[in-house]
């Protein structure tokens, strides 16, 4: 589907109030893919690439499986060179990335069912050619300035990438899918909140006017203010929620009443993103650990 001359897209409904997004761009000279979206989809992602016809680069947002589903299909159909901003290891092999995804532990057992869910989301392996990093720009055509923007929060190696001659801004997470069941979290709150203000910076300088996001729909300004206003929000209620169940109680029980008070799923993304949130707040002094329990102080 075209979205306006230069821009293609494909979508599908993850679950209710989650759309899954993934994004080309056609210039002159090649056409780039913005993420590959998941296994499911490989017949949509591919009637992408055909219709923006050309693609040369694959730029992947970060290395969640829901962003990398469909890389070995587009791969051997395009011959594509793959970008990446980090956790290159997620991306080239499976087993890795489901490891370390998924951290299997007496709290949370490995299945196969849970190997069947999140491997199934994707096709298998792929190398990345190059690393990118903040500033890395690509130039197809068309007067198309895709400049890399570094995003932390929602995963470190995050990455959104900014057309600089249309103030289109293409990213993955950092809008969170609140609608989800299960916490679709973050990876550092710290940097998240810092790279929520980059983005609010960016459209208040005029040099962001539209945000094309894997999780929602097309957002002008004033909704992508709105959307970054609800993300703040949720860090502000997960940070909240976290100090008000440090009564001296052990990391696991914390994780379940946390899970419980803010009615999402038990399960390994949470614990990952709680794990972190419990971290950052012992390091600023507002709760602290003693043999094992946590408390506020």
């Amino acid at each position: 589907m075209q979205l306006d001359k230069n821009i293609f897209y494909t979508t599908l409904d993850l679950m209710p109030g989650v759309p899954l997004n993934v994004y080309a761009l056609r210039g002159s000279e090649y056409s780039i893919l913005i993420d590959t979206g998941i296994k499911t989809m490989h017949d949509q992602v591919l009637s992408l690439c055909n219709e923006a016809d050309n693609i040369r680069n694959v730029l992947i947002t970060h290395a969640h499986a829901d962003h990398i589903g469909c890389n070995v299909a587009v791969k051997k159909t395009t011959g594509a060179q793959f970008y990446a901003a980090g956790a290159i290891s997620w991306i080239e092999n499976m087993e890795t990335h489901y490891l370390e995804f998924c951290i299997p532990s007496v709290h949370l057992p490995d299945s196969k069912e849970q190997r069947g869910e999140i491997l199934g989301l994707m096709d298998g392996p792929v190398n990345v050619d190059t690393v990118i990093t903040e500033g890395t720009t690509f130039r197809p055509g068309n007067d198309i300035e895709l400049e890399t923007i570094a995003l932390p929060g929602h995963k470190l190696e995050e990455v959104g990438f900014l057309n600089h001659s249309t103030g289109d801004f293409f990213i993955g997470d950092i809008l969170l899918a609140l609608a989800a069941p299960f916490f679709h979290g973050f990876q550092t709150a710290r940097k998240f909140r810092k790279s929520l203000n980059k983005i609010r910076q960016l459209i208040d300088e005029g040099k962001i006017n539209r945000i094309l996001a894997a999780h929602h729909h097309p957002l002008n300004k004033d909704k992508a203010v709105d959307a970054i206003k609800t993300t703040e929000l949720f860090l502000d209620e997960v940070e909240q929620a976290v100090i008000q169940e440090s009564k001296g109680i052990d990391f696991p029980s914390l994780w379940k009443n946390v899970c419980s008070r803010m009615n999402k799923q038990f399960e390994f993304r949470g614990f990952a993103m709680l794990e972190v949130q419990v971290n950052e707040l012992i390091e600023d002094g507002i709760l602290y650990d003693d043999n094992g329990k946590i408390f506020r102080k």
